[in-house]
C-alpha cells in the first residue's frame, strides 16, 4: 500500500509542477506582451522627438544666421526646411532598422550582409 501512496504523492507533485510551470509560462508570456508594447511606445516618442528636434535645431540655426547677417526670414526658412528633412531622414532610417550602427554606410553594409546570411551565402568570385 505504501507504494501506491507514494505513486499518488507522486503523481500530485507532478500535477501541481505542471500547473506552476503553465503559470510561469503565462506570467513570461504576459511580460513579453507588456516588453513588446512599451518598446513601440518608446520608438514612437523617439521618432517624434527626433523630429521635432531636427526642425529646431534647423530653424535655431537659420535664426542666428538671419540675426548676425540682418537678413531676417531667409536663412530660418531654408534651415527649417533642412532640419525638417534631416528629422525625416532620421525617421526612415530608424524604420528601416539602420539606427544601431555608427554611420549611415556601415549601417547599410550591415543590414545587407544580414540578409544575404539569412538567404544562404554563395560566392560568385572566380577566386
Amino acid at each position: 500500500m505504501s507504494e501506491e501512496q507514494d505513486r499518488e504523492r507522486l503523481n500530485k507533485l507532478g500535477d501541481r509542477l505542471s500547473a506552476i510551470q503553465q503559470q510561469e509560462a503565462d506570467k513570461e508570456r504576459a511580460e513579453e506582451a507588456a516588453t513588446e508594447s512599451s518598446r513601440g511606445a518608446g520608438i514612437g516618442m523617439r521618432i517624434g522627438i527626433e523630429l521635432i528636434a531636427a526642425t529646431l535645431a534647423g530653424v535655431a540655426l537659420g535664426w542666428f544666421i538671419d540675426t548676425k547677417l540682418n537678413t531676417k526670414p531667409i536663412f530660418m526658412l531654408a534651415f527649417s526646411v533642412l532640419g525638417f528633412t534631416a528629422g525625416v531622414m532620421d525617421v526612415l532610417r530608424i524604420l528601416k532598422g539602420l539606427d544601431s550602427a555608427v554611420g549611415y554606410g556601415r549601417a547599410v553594409r550591415d543590414k545587407k550582409a544580414e540578409a544575404d546570411a539569412a538567404k544562404g551565402f554563395r560566392d560568385d568570385d572566380d577566386d
